[in-house]
């Protein structure tokens, strides 16, 4: 019996020992778990309290300026008065070792675009669920990071600022000068300049600018050269071409012929490059009283009337003359509205205003000298230059008249001061011209060749006259009686 009751107790002791190990290891799980909710929701919280901020997490600088903890608009500041003031202050001088031009960065439009770099630093750890964001502001914590802003210039601005620098850095080059004084010739050295090479100076200052670091550029120029030389001057000293006409040199003449002496002076001493077009109008300038010209007969609708400047188309047709003798070649040439005496048909040449001008082109490889000057009665003009051709080269030209041109009808106007019927000549028309011009070329004395220059065609005029239309009251005759009488 008393082994029966101790195994039974024992038995009983198993089940209750298995039932308080339960219990405990049901408490003890109860424990841990409440532990672990503890802790979890603990370290939630913790991840939730570090995540959900309305600031810049720690460790996030741009350009190594740190904006741990700013809200955006305290790293907007921080950045503008950090980096973008002191990029914008930075220098970057322009010289050419004897000047200098003082710039800064923000001259180039240089700036950094912190907006977006705030942005990015704002958004770095804001995106993908908590614990994934927690470890990586975690990590920049410890770590950092660095964001690198977008830096930019405008390339405009330095091409602006260049070409605005431009002229302070170009000395241009100097022509050997000719000039022709007492039969004699005597040219001047010419001198090489230079101009601000825009591109090759823009490319430096972009390697500068791509720096972020204050600098100087030294500007780059490209050497200008002289488009005549003193040799070229001296080869073209040779009379290629020559005319003269005469004028007038009595009194009343005074005025046309200071507008000729103006005008030969303008000429005189021009140097025309080869492929340089001369103008004549644009040589002379405005022929105006501030310029010292005169009254003088010109030719206005067909008339000649008084006009400043008047005179100066003879100079043109002399020069003319000389330079086709030379055989340049003429761009522009127009003849006058009617004949003049000076010159045969067909050989004038006439400037007015801007619609008429005398333009030639040095069509020849070395400069052209043009000489022009008053003698006596007599206008001059010499060309000068290298001669081409051989000795035996001569050149004429003629002319052959092609026909007239009838008068217009006469152009008449009633008068009332004259008496019916008078007839008053107040103007007598011309008739008109048309001439042809021939180039004839002569070598060793033989034609060679005959071609039409130009043609010349001079207008007709018509005779003006005024007819009168005032009545005319007739007396009656003296009578006496016996004639009445007799008349009865």
């Amino acid at each position: 019996m008393g082994r029966r009751a101790d195994a039974k107790q024992e038995k009983t002791n198993k089940k209750i020992n298995i039932k308080i190990v339960v219990l405990i290891v049901f408490l003890v799980a109860l424990a841990s778990g409440g532990i672990f909710y503890y802790t979890y929701k603990k370290n939630y919280e913790e991840m939730v309290k570090a995540v959900e901020v309305n600031t810049i997490y720690n460790g996030i600088s741009v350009s190594g300026i740190d904006l741990s903890g700013k809200t955006q608009e305290e790293a907007l500041e921080t950045l503008l008065n950090e980096l973008e003031i002191p990029l914008e202050s930075q220098r970057l001088d322009i010289t050419d070792n004897d000047r200098r031009y003082e710039y800064t960065f923000s001259h180039f439009g240089a700036r950094y675009d912190i907006e977006d770099a705030v942005k990015k630093a704002y958004e770095l750890g804001r995106s993908g669920e908590l614990r994934a964001r927690y470890k990586e502001i975690k990590k920049y914590a410890e770590s950092g990071i660095d964001i690198a802003p977008q830096y930019s210039y405008d390339e405009s601005y330095i091409t602006n600022i260049l070409t605005e620098l431009k002229p302070q850095f170009d000395v241009p080059a100097k022509n050997s000068v000719l000039t022709r004084a007492n039969g004699v010739f005597t040219a001047t050295d010419e001198q090489s300049g230079y101009e601000l090479d825009i591109e090759s100076t823009a490319s430096k200052i972009k390697a500068q600018l791509d720096t972020v670091q204050a600098g100087e550029v030294i500007a780059e120029t490209k050497e200008l050269l002289p488009t005549i030389t003193k040799e070229e001057n001296m080869k073209a000293t040779t009379l290629i071409g020559s005319y003269s006409t005469s004028f007038t040199n009595g009194p009343g003449s005074e005025g046309r012929n200071e507008n000729l002496r103006l005008a030969c002076a303008s000429v005189n001493g021009t140097l025309i490059a080869p492929g340089q077009v001369f103008s004549m109008n644009a040589t002379l300038g405005p022929q105006t009283y501030a310029n010292g010209y005169k009254d003088a007969g010109v030719y206005v609708n067909g008339k000649v009337e008084q006009g400043v400047g008047g005179g100066v188309c003879q100079v043109t047709t002399t020069l003319y003359n000389a330079v086709i003798n030379a055989e340049l070649d003429i761009v522009e040439r127009s003849n006058h509205s009617l004949t003049v005496a000076y010159v045969p048909m067909g050989m004038d040449a006439a400037i007015a205003g801007t619609y008429k001008d005398l333009k030639f082109k040095n069509s020849t490889d070395y400069p052209v000298y043009l000489e022009a000057y008053l003698s006596g009665n007599k206008i001059i003009t010499n060309v000068y230059g290298n001669e081409i051709h051989g000795s035996g080269h001569t050149v004429k030209y003629v002319t052959e008249y092609v026909g007239s041109i009838p008068k217009p009808a006469e152009k008449v106007t009633n008068d009332p001061n004259l008496p019916e019927g008078e007839r008053v000549v107040t103007y007598t028309g011309k008739v008109g011209h048309k001439v042809n011009t021939y180039k004839v070329v002569y070598e060793n004395g033989q034609e060679v060749s005959r071609k039409l220059f130009n043609t010349s065609t001079y207008r007709a005029t018509a005779d003006e006259v005024k007819v009168g239309t005032k009545k005319v009251e007739t007396a009656p005759a003296e009578t006496t009686t016996a004639e009445a009488t007799t008349e009865s």
